[in-house]
């Protein structure tokens, strides 16, 4: 009988009568490779996720700064100049006679475009330009619409406005548009105003 137990395992109920636990087989069983995957996939799906929002806001800071500087260049543009023309001043609003195009303007209200029962319709450059009045290429898509209009003293922050030439302050609002390839409509991307007095 003893020559017979020489060599061979004991079974599991041998092992548990001495008090011993079977040997388990080495390696991950299924549940614990498939909470292993779920925790590894949802960490690479939330690091992807944070990739794409960073990008996102990156691109959006990036095209409100191209705005704040388009919207500056017209600023500067218009810095310098006075509200009504120096040889006819407040006689005539709008671009006056022979004025066509932004080269020729050399007063504030000529920025108002089309002006009709004292209010103008403002002007769009597309493509945008710069302080030197020369179109900037390449920028497909950005546009800038400029308008001018009279305030009274003490309400110049509202949108409320008067009739171009009957105040002493004059309002320029510049509103910088991107339409993205692919969109239907441009968006708006910045807006600057400041105020001008005589």
């Amino acid at each position: 009988m003893w020559y017979a137990m020489v060599g061979k395992s004991k079974t599991r109920s041998e092992a548990r009568r001495h008090g011993r636990r079977p040997r388990r087989a080495g390696g991950f069983t299924l549940i614990e490779a498939a909470l292993t995957t779920v925790i590894i996939g949802t960490g690479v799906l939330s690091i992807l996720a944070a990739q794409q929002a960073y990008h996102r806001k990156n691109d959006w800071a990036q095209r409100v700064g191209t705005a704040m500087l388009l919207a500056n260049e017209l600023r500067e543009l218009t810095l310098t100049l006075p509200m009504h023309d120096p040889i006819t001043g407040a006689a005539n609003m709008g671009p006056e006679n022979g004025e066509n195009s932004i080269t020729d303007y050399d007063d504030l209200d000529d920025f108002a475009g089309p002006v009709t029962g004292g209010y103008g319709a403002g002007i769009v450059f597309d493509p945008p330009v710069n302080a030197l009045r020369q179109s900037i290429t390449n920028m497909n898509g950005w546009s800038q619409l400029i308008t001018v209009a009279n305030v009274l003293p003490d309400n110049i922050s509202s949108s409320f406005t008067q009739p171009l030439g009957t105040t002493n302050l004059m309002r320029v609002t510049v509103t910088v548009r991107y339409q993205a390839p692919g969109k239907p409509a441009p968006e708006v991307m910045t807006t600057l105003a400041w105020v001008v007095g005589e």
